[in-house]
């Protein structure tokens, strides 16, 4: 059994989180500059002391964004990915608001599909020849700490207001100082 350490990412990962990248042709990203980037977050995983995959993402106001997740091709089917993916997870939950989490997929990445699947991400779309081969993409979503009040605020209001909703209106009679 491997001994998995995940941690945020430091400069000194930098050629190995490259050398990974290397094994997925579809990630567009440019990671030096990323890897610089205020907006993003990557963390690691080291599997005794080597790493052996990331997970790039962003954490904007009440949603995530996660760029990349790659697992060391020689290091999959060990449950790296899920350790990463449960790692995002659990830090955005503990941030104790709601989030919601988007990700784009190859539709032909049925091991990462299935990873997905596993942490409850549903399809919300599909972007038609997204990527440089010419795949289709799938934008998986998933909430974090949800709350009723984003259902209510997408309800359409009721007809007895024909759809408008009727200015506040002061009760009170306003006196003049004079």
């Amino acid at each position: 059994m491997q001994n998995l350490q995940i941690r945020t990412w430091q400069i000194s990962d930098l050629e190995d989180v490259e050398k990974l990248l290397k094994q997925i042709p579809t990630y567009t990203g440019n990671i030096k500059r990323d890897f610089f980037s205020k907006l993003y977050t990557g963390k690691v995983v080291l599997a005794d002391g080597k790493i052996v995959g990331f997970v790039l993402y962003w954490i904007l106001e009440s949603e995530v964004e996660i760029h990349a997740i790659i697992v060391d091709k020689n290091h999959r089917k060990r449950n790296i990915g899920t350790a990463l993916m449960a790692s995002v997870i659990d830090e955005i939950a503990s941030l104790h608001k709601p989030f919601t989490i988007f990700l784009e997929v190859s539709e032909k990445n049925i091991p990462a599909i299935k990873l997905y699947q596993q942490f409850k991400f549903k399809k919300v779309a599909v972007r038609k020849n997204y990527y440089k081969n010419g795949d289709n993409a799938l934008v998986l979503m998933l909430k974090i700490n949800p709350t009723e009040v984003e259902d209510v605020q997408r309800r359409k209001p009721e007809k007895t207001c024909q759809g408008k909703v009727p200015p506040f209106r002061n009760t009170r009679k306003e006196t003049s100082g004079t």
